[in-house]
């Protein structure tokens, strides 16, 4: 699975602003954004969501089920015969009216970096065994921000 974090965090960031999506609506395009990846079985869909909100909402079977049912019937999604849902056309044309390829992205200093801030908090939530893979993209991380201490901290020209 490809790494897309980053396109669910500003997709979610839209979706906080549709105050009128609650319940059925938001959940039905929660669900549809994410079969655009590929075909999915209901607790696959539960747990993208999960991940996706970092932990503050996963829906329960009580509410992913009969959404999945009423979206079969609306013909946005079709249940393949391994019990896995897939978008058809009329879905893929549902979640396009969001438009969820083109997402505000930081363009200044304090916004990229009140973003870092928030992405280094979740990552300081995670457990030792989550982050441990990836040790190696951290430390260069780290030594990127060691370089950036030391530009600031030079006796240099400012720049």
């Amino acid at each position: 699975m490809r790494d897309n974090r980053e396109d669910m965090r500003s997709f979610m960031r839209r979706f906080h602003r549709i105050r009128h999506f609650r319940g059925y609506g938001g959940l039905k395009v929660l669900v549809l954004y994410i079969l655009r990846e590929g075909p999915k079985n209901g607790a696959e869909l539960m747990d993208a969501i999960d991940v996706m909100s970092h932990g503050h909402w996963k829906p329960s079977p009580g509410s992913m089920y009969p959404l999945l049912s009423k979206a079969v019937e609306e013909n946005f999604i079709i249940k393949r015969e391994d019990r896995r849902y897939e978008l058809t056309k009329a879905g893929i044309e549902e979640i396009n009216m969001f438009k969820t390829g083109t997402f505000d992205k930081a363009e200044t200093v304090e916004d990229i970096l009140t973003e870092i801030d928030s992405n280094l908090s979740y990552l300081e939530d995670l457990t030792k065994e989550k982050l441990t893979p990836h040790i190696p993209i951290l430390e260069e991380i780290r030594e990127k921000v060691i370089r950036l201490h030391e530009t600031l901290h030079s006796s240099g020209p400012e720049t």
